[in-house]
């Protein structure tokens, strides 16, 4: 087992853990506000977030192996655009669920990632094909939790 990739799990695991906390906190009022800066609601954001594990989980899965990601950063915009049309009405206990189960995924995932894959670089559609390490790729996954929770909370902070 690789340390590096187990301390990449457990980050993510306390990431997702609150986020989890924070979507059975909101109230209905608290769900529906709007986020500035995202321009989803809070509960399109949390939903995006535990959305977004399942991307996380494709694109390490790829990039372990030194495939590239061929989605661009135009396909993803697009692909959230659609998501929040989607999601608009998805309650609190729906999202949760989701983030539970894909960030459970997400993090075996994390966890079983040898420092050889954590060492691997593939290009990343998204980067504009720039090759990144998996390393890196698998950081990012507490922090897009984080920067979106952060955005989340503080809208709700402001509102209240």
């Amino acid at each position: 087992m690789s340390e590096r990739a187990d301390a990449l799990a457990a980050d993510f695991a306390v990431a997702n853990g609150e986020a989890m906390a924070f979507v059975l906190s909101c109230t209905d009022a608290q769900w529906g506000i709007v986020v500035p800066g995202e321009e989803w609601s809070v509960g399109v954001v949390l939903h995006h977030i535990a959305e977004g594990h399942g991307n996380g989980l494709a694109w390490l899965e790829v990039m372990a192996q030194g495939r590239a990601i061929t989605d661009t950063a135009a396909g993803i915009d697009q692909k959230n655009v659609e998501h929040a049309t989607r999601v608009s009405d998805v309650g609190q206990a729906e999202t949760a669920q989701l983030l539970a189960e894909n960030g459970a995924r997400l993090e075996v995932l994390l966890r079983g990632l040898s420092d050889d894959e954590l060492d691997t670089t593939a290009p990343f559609g998204p980067a504009e094909g720039r090759a990144l390490p998996v390393s890196a790729m698998a950081a990012v996954a507490a922090r897009h939790v984080r920067d979106h929770l952060s955005h989340a909370r503080a809208a709700v902070e402001t509102e209240s």
